[in-house]
């Protein structure tokens, strides 16, 4: 069996490494921002910011390489490259670097950051002390970060996805109108969330979600003025119109998009 240090000098030379390097920046440059952003100084903070997405777009960068490794400018390639999520949350990263500090984007990066961080030290990290004397706290350690992962991950990504939606749209249409951000990014990140929205079912999920409980509140409110109802039927088929002109992948079924209510 190979030292400890041979294992260390393996791991640390793998394109994984670098992945998982990635989003552990990542998330230790997001609780950096964090109180800068807690006490109003957004710009104070804008170095922890742009490294935060500096180690997304580490990880992203990472597997958007090893998913195309040779890059093709056809058609074809072009249409498998962007209808990858890994791709378009790689994108996205690097608009946000660019663009002006906001919590609400790295939310979702910092939540899959630790589902991702905490595999890759379930099976890699704690694989380096299997041949050592704390085999048995190491797998005690790994059972753990296996229940948490396991019990988690899913109400986690349903979070997201309804965070996406609201919380990240919320903020970047609340910092457009405000003066604080690009009126382009909200054009961007709806474009982004149709894309999650052909691709993945917690996204969609949470869009049917959402609109149920907007008609709800709007449709069964007598208090509400036929001005608004119409404001928000015609604000429904602009969205649904939006969403039918449909991002196809080369065998993929298109899922149906929800139709507005009457």
């Amino acid at each position: 069996m190979s030292s400890l240090g041979e294992r260390i000098q393996t791991l640390v030379k793998g394109p994984q490494f670098a992945w998982w390097v990635g989003h552990v920046v990542l998330l230790i440059c997001t609780l950096f921002y964090l109180p800068y952003w807690l006490t109003f100084r957004y710009s104070a903070g804008a170095h922890w910011y742009t490294r935060a997405f500096l180690g997304a777009i580490l990880s992203y960068g990472v597997v958007v390489y090893k998913s195309f490794p040779e890059i093709q400018f056809n058609a074809q390639f072009l249409q498998a490259a962007f209808t990858e999520e890994n791709t378009l949350y790689f994108l996205m990263a690097i608009y946000w670097w660019r663009s002006t500090p906001m919590l609400a984007p790295l939310i979702p990066y910092a939540v899959f950051a630790i589902f991702n961080a905490l595999t890759y030290v379930r099976t890699n990290i704690l694989a380096l002390v299997s041949g050592d004397a704390n085999t048995a706290q190491a797998s005690s350690l790994s059972k753990t970060i296996e229940s948490i992962v396991d019990n988690n991950h899913n109400v986690a990504m349903s979070a997201v996805a309804i965070f996406e939606i609201v919380g990240v749209m919320g903020s970047l249409i609340l910092g457009a109108l405000t003066f604080q951000s690009s009126f382009l990014s909200p054009i961007v990140y709806a474009f982004f969330l149709r894309f999650r929205y052909f691709f993945n079912p917690h996204t969609r999920s949470a869009f049917t979600l959402l609109q149920a409980r907007l008609d709800g509140l709007v449709l069964n409110n007598p208090k509400v003025p036929p001005q608004a109802l119409k404001a928000y039927s015609m604000a429904q088929r602009a969205l649904v119109q939006f969403g039918r002109a449909a991002v196809q992948q080369p065998g993929a079924q298109v899922p149906p998009v929800p139709a507005p209510a009457q």
